[in-house]
């Protein structure tokens, strides 16, 4: 038996008046043999790239990214990027310095065991893991190793700031590839992690403009989706390099085109995701031709000039449009204007 596959209860060793329905108190879980013979359980039945499936709940799937994305992006990236609870703080002031040293190391060596032995040793990650079952412990595992995967010599991409988005602040992070990639190629070691949303997690879970970033919604299955994983970071583009593929419960990324080292890799989220008809998208392809948030208004536009143009115009230009400010009301703000579709 292995961590990942055992039926949900604690660590073996552990003495049974410790277990209450399946949970390690947090005081015997605290003890330093139980909990190093835990990990080191974990470790032995660890895949270095995880499978595509994943049992956590959404309440879960944003704990654990959170924490993922605290201990792995934001430690090399030197700022904190997307949190689903933006208050909680995950990791004490004093082990920040302490998390980009193993991100650090990571980057020279590439060791997932050591690196996930020493985020494991770290206080604040032993508190957070305090109260899981042992799969639940794995299933966090498995999260961490799909972020250590950005800074995998294998991988073929990495994460670097961006200070393109307005909606960031100006502060952000894009997935770029760091070796050649041929259109109709599946970047393997990237993929997003999909939890289905009922109504009532949604309104639990969700804050407008705040952590409503990596939320889909599938046309198969009439619902909503939580979108995470270091696929949350790919950014949006009008015509993207990239395209998501399902893979059980997460989803790979394949290549649309020929992609050079540098190249972004992007993905489109809708055609209502930055607005009706993205009228307030930033991407890279709506700023070459001058649409979304970089369309121009000309009150002195005629009607003839304002109408629609068609794609691939010999036209230097398109016309200008003429564009109105609407009053904020409850249907407009509330209208699920975010949500991408996955087909």
């Amino acid at each position: 038996d292995n961590c990942s596959t055992t039926a949900a209860s604690p660590c073996p060793l552990l003495p049974a008046t410790a277990v209450v329905g399946g949970i390690v108190t947090a005081m015997d879980w605290s003890e330093d043999g139980v909990y190093d013979v835990c990990v080191e359980k974990m470790l032995t039945s660890m895949r270095e790239v995880p499978s595509g499936e994943h049992y956590l709940t959404p309440t879960e799937l944003c704990a654990y990214d959170d924490m993922a994305t605290t201990m792995v992006v934001d430690a090399m990236l030197n700022f904190t990027t997307h949190k689903m609870n933006h208050r909680r703080r995950y990791i004490k002031t004093d082990e920040r310095r302490a998390a980009s040293q193993i991100m650090e190391d990571f980057a020279k060596n590439n060791d997932f065991v050591i690196t996930l032995r020493k985020i494991f040793s770290m206080k604040s990650v032993r508190a957070f893991l305090a109260h899981q079952t042992d799969n639940k412990r794995a299933e966090f595992r498995d999260h961490l190793l799909r972020f250590l995967q950005m800074f995998s010599f294998k991988a073929g991409f990495t994460i670097e700031p961006c200070s393109r988005y307005s909606a960031e602040h100006n502060q952000g992070a894009r997935l770029v590839v760091t070796r050649h990639w041929q259109k109709g190629d599946r970047i393997d070691r990237l993929c997003g992690v999909i939890s289905e949303l009922n109504a009532a997690e949604e309104a639990a879970l969700l804050r407008k403009d705040q952590n409503d970033f990596s939320v889909m919604y599938s046309t198969r299955k009439q619902c909503a989706q939580l979108w995470l994983g270091p696929g949350a970071y790919i950014n949006h583009d009008c015509r993207p390099s990239c395209k998501f593929v399902p893979n059980g419960r997460t989803a790979s990324i394949q290549a649309l085109r020929d992609l050079r080292p540098g190249d972004e890799i992007t993905c489109f989220y809708g055609d209502h995701f930055f607005g009706d008809s993205n009228e307030r998208c930033e991407c890279c392809t709506c700023e070459r031709l001058g649409r979304g948030a970089f369309s121009t208004s000309d009150e002195n536009t005629s009607d003839t000039a304002s109408g629609s143009s068609v794609e691939g115009d010999s036209s230097s230009a398109q016309p200008a449009r003429v564009k109105y400010g609407l009053r904020d009301t409850d249907s407009r703000l509330n209208r699920p204007c975010w949500r991408s579709v996955i087909h």
